[in-house]
C-alpha cells in the first residue's frame, strides 16, 4: 500500500521494501562484526593476562616502583622519596589508582595493575581494525591485520610491566584515529566531538609521557593548518584549543602534586639534559646517532613492515593524487616519529649510548607503521611493493652502519636491563648474550623479504581471473599474516621466559623475601642507608633494590640516611647494603648498641638491622 492507502505497482513495491531490507541486513553484518572484533579483543586480553601470570614483583626498576608508587599516593597511601631522577608523570598513575582503593596487597597490586594494562593493551585489535577499514581493507582483512597487529611485541611485551609503554601504542593509535575523524567527520556534531577527543587524547598522552610533548606539538600544527584551509568548521579548532588546554593545565597540576610529594630535593632535568646535548657538534652528531638507532629498532621490532609503512607514509606526503586528510595523517605519524626519534632519546644519561637503539620510545608508531606496511601489502601494485620494500631495507642497513658505529657490532642481552631494551635483537639473533647488529639486520631483511613476496605472489595469481586461482591468491594472503603472527607469538613468548620469568625469581627474593625475612609488620619504620644525589657507596643500598621494596611496604615511606651517622630518631629498622667479600657487620660498622641483624642476603646484597 502507498502512503495514501492505494496498492502500489508491485515493482515499485519490491523498490520501496529493497532498501530497508538491505539497510537490516548491513545493520545485522555491521553487529555480526562487531561482536567478532569484541571477541578479538578478548581473545588479545587472555594472551596479555596469561603472559604475565607468573610476575608479582616490579621487575623495570626504578620505573615500575616509581608508577606503582605514584598511583598510591594519588589515593592517599605514603609516598617515597625519588628526588634527583626523573619525574614519573601521573598520567598512567592515574589510570592505576582505583587498584589502591580495594587492597594495599602488593602482590595483588601488581596483578591487578598487569590486568588493566592487558585490558587497555588488547585495544590494539578493534582500533587497528577501524584503521584498516579507514585505509581501505575489507571487513575480513582488516579483521586479520588487526588481529597481526595487535600481536606484534611492541604491544604486547610491555603490557608486562607497570609502565607507561603498556599504554603508549594504543593511545598513539586512538590519537591519530580521533584527528583523522576531525578530518572527515560528515557531521557538525562528529566534528566537534572528534576535535574535542583528538585534543583530550593528545593532552593526555602529554600527561603519559615526555614524548607526548611531540604529539601536542604536531597535533597543534595540525590544528593550525585546519583552521587555515578551513578543513572543518573552525569552531572546532576553538574546541580542540580549550580541550587542549584543560588536559595540559590538569596535567600540570597532577605533575606538580606528585613533585612535591615525592621528590622534595627537585627532579632530573630532562629539557636542560636535552639542550645541552643538542647544543655542540658532537651533541648534534650524537642525535644522528639516536634518531638512526631508532630507526633501526622501527624495522627491527615490526619484523621489518613498519619500514615499509614509513617509506609509504612519506611518499603518499610528496604525491599529488593522495587525499588530503591522508596526506595530512601521513605527514603528522612521519614527523612524530622522526621528531620523537630525534629528541627523546636526547634525555638519557649520556653514559647510556647503548639504550638509543631501543625500541620503546617509538613503541606506538613501530605499531602504526607495522598496520601500514601490512596495508600496502595487501592493497598496493606489485611496483609500489618492491619500491618501498628497497626503501626500508636502504633505511636498514643505514641504520645498522650507524648503530654499530658508536655502540658496537654486538648489543648485550644478557642481564634484565639489556635484555628488555634488546630483546627483539636477542629474539632475531637467537643469542641473549650479544646480539650481533649484523645478524638481526640480515634476518629481518630476510623476513621482509619473505613478506614481499608472498604479496607479490598473491597479486599475480590474482590478476588471472579463475575462481580456482584466486582463491589460492586469498591463501596466500592469510598465510603470510599467519606467519607473521606466528613471528610475533613466537617471539613474544620467548621474550616473556628470557626477560620477565627469568627476573622474578630473582626479584622476589630481594623484595617480598625482605619483607618476610624481616618480620616486617605495620608498625615498623625502616630508614634504607642511601644518599640521594650522590655516588653511592659499598654500605649503601641500590636503587635497584630499594625502589620495590618501598612499593612492598605499603604503610609507610621509606627513610633515607648517611649510615655513618645516626639513623632517624622513630625509627627501628635499619637495611644496608652488604659490602661484597666481607661479614655482614661490616654494611653499618657504626651501629649503636641494641642493634641486631635479623635478616641478609648476600646474593641480594643486603642486611637488616632491627634495634632490640
Amino acid at each position: 500500500m502507498g502512503p495514501d492507502g492505494t496498492a502500489m505497482a508491485p515493482d515499485r513495491a519490491e523498490a520501496a521494501e529493497r532498501p530497508a531490507t538491505e539497510r537490516h541486513a548491513s545493520r545485522r553484518q555491521a553487529w555480526r562484526w562487531a561482536l567478532l572484533v569484541a571477541a578479538g579483543w578478548a581473545v588479545q586480553l587472555g594472551l596479555r593476562v596469561w603472559l604475565s601470570r607468573g610476575q608479582t614483583v616490579p621487575l623495570a626498576n626504578p620505573d615500575e616502583s616509581a608508577y606503582l608508587i605514584a598511583a598510591r599516593v594519588l589515593a592517599g597511601g605514603p609516598p617515597t622519596d625519588f628526588s634527583d631522577s626523573t619525574l614519573y608523570q601521573g598520567g598512567y598513575p592515574l589510570l592505576i589508582t582505583p587498584v589502591f582503593w580495594f587492597t594495599q596487597n602488593p602482590v595483588t597490586v601488581y596483578h591487578a595493575v598487569l590486568v588493566i594494562n592487558a585490558a587497555v593493551s588488547a585495544g590494539l585489535m578493534p582500533l587497528a581494525y577501524l584503521a584498516g577499514r579507514r585505509l581501505g581493507l575489507g571487513r575480513l582483512a582488516a579483521y586479520l591485520v588487526a588481529a597481526v597487529t595487535a600481536l606484534l611485541p611492541a604491544g604486547v611485551f610491555y603490557a608486562e610491566y607497570a609502565m607507561t609503554d603498556a599504554i603508549y601504542p594504543v593511545l598513539v593509535l586512538a590519537w591519530l584515529l580521533a584527528t583523522h575523524s576531525w578530518l572527515t567527520a560528515r557531521s557538525v556534531r562528529g566534528q566537534y566531538a572528534a576535535a574535542a577527543g583528538s585534543a583530550l587524547l593528545a593532552g593526555y598522552g602529554y600527561a603519559v609521557h615526555s614524548r607526548g610533548t611531540v604529539i601536542v606539538v604536531g597535533y597543534v600544527a595540525v590544528g593550525i593548518l585546519i583552521f587555515w584551509r578551513r578543513l572543518a568548521r573552525r569552531g572546532t579548532v576553538a574546541v580542540a584549543a580549550l580541550a587542549l588546554a584543560a588536559a595540559g593545565t590538569a596535567s600540570w597540576a597532577l605533575d606538580r602534586y606528585l613533585t612535591s610529594a615525592m621528590y622534595p630535593e627537585g627532579t632530573r632535568d630532562l629539557t636542560a639534559q636535552m639542550k645541552t646535548a643538542l647544543h655542540t657538534v658532537h651533541g648534534a652528531i650524537n642525535v644522528l646517532e639516536m634518531a638512526a638507532g631508532q630507526m633501526w629498532r622501527l624495522v627491527l621490532d615490526s619484523w621489518g613492515l613498519a619500514g615499509i609503512g614509513l617509506v609509504a607514509a612519506t611518499a603518499a606526503i610528496v604525491y599529488r593524487g593522495t587525499r588530503i586528510d591522508l596526506r595530512i595523517m601521513a605527514a603528522l605519524g612521519v614527523a612524530v616519529t622522526v621528531v620523537t626519534a630525534s629528541t627523546v632519546p636526547a634525555a638519557l644519561p649520556p653514559d647510556q649510548s647503548q639504550t638509543w637503539a631501543s625500541g620503546r620510545y617509538l613503541d606506538g608508531m613501530i605499531v602504526v607503521f607495522f598496520l601500514v606496511g601490512a596495508v600496502v601489502l595487501l592493497r598496493a601494485w606489485a611496483r609500489t611493493i618492491l619500491g618501498c620494500a628497497a626503501g626500508a631495507a636502504a633505511l636498514t642497513v643505514l641504520a645498522a652502519v650507524v648503530v654499530a658505529a658508536y655502540a658496537g657490532p654486538s648489543l648485550p642481552t644478557d642481564g634484565f636491563g639489556y635484555a628488555f631494551n634488546f630483546a627483539e635483537a636477542a629474539v632475531l639473533t637467537q643469542d641473549w648474550t650479544g646480539a650481533s647488529v649484523w645478524v638481526a639486520t640480515a634476518v629481518t631483511l630476510g623476513l621482509l623479504a619473505l613478506w614481499v613476496l608472498a604479496a607479490l605472489a598473491a597479486r599475480r595469481w590474482h590478476a588471472v581471473i579463475l575462481a580456482r586461482v584466486v582463491r589460492v591468491s586469498g591463501l596466500l594472503r592469510v598465510a603470510g599474516l599467519v606467519g607473521l603472527a606466528a613471528v610475533s607469538v613466537a617471539a613474544v613468548t620467548q621474550m616473556t621466559s628470557q626477560v620477565s620469568r627469568t627476573a622474578t625469581a630473582a626479584q622476589v627474593s630481594d623484595t617480598t623475601g625482605f619483607v618476610a625475612a624481616s618480620a616486617l609488620t605495620p608498625g615498623d619504620r625502616i630508614a634504607v642507608a642511601f644518599n640521594v644525589g650522590l655516588q653511592p657507596r659499598p654500605f649503601d643500598v641500590s636503587f635497584e633494590l630499594w625502589a620495590p621494596q618501598a612499593f612492598e611496604v605499603w604503610w609507610t615511606e621509606l627513610e633515607f640516611f648517611d649510615i655513618t651517622q645516626a639513623p632517624p630518631a622513630g625509627v627501628n629498622v635499619v637495611e644496608a647494603g652488604w659490602p661484597p667479600g666481607q661479614p655482614a657487620r661490616a654494611s653499618w660498622p657504626q651501629a649503636p648498641a641494641g642493634w641486631r641483624i635479623v635478616a641478609s642476603s648476600e646474593f641480594g646484597g643486603w642486611v637488616t638491622w632491627r634495634k632490640a
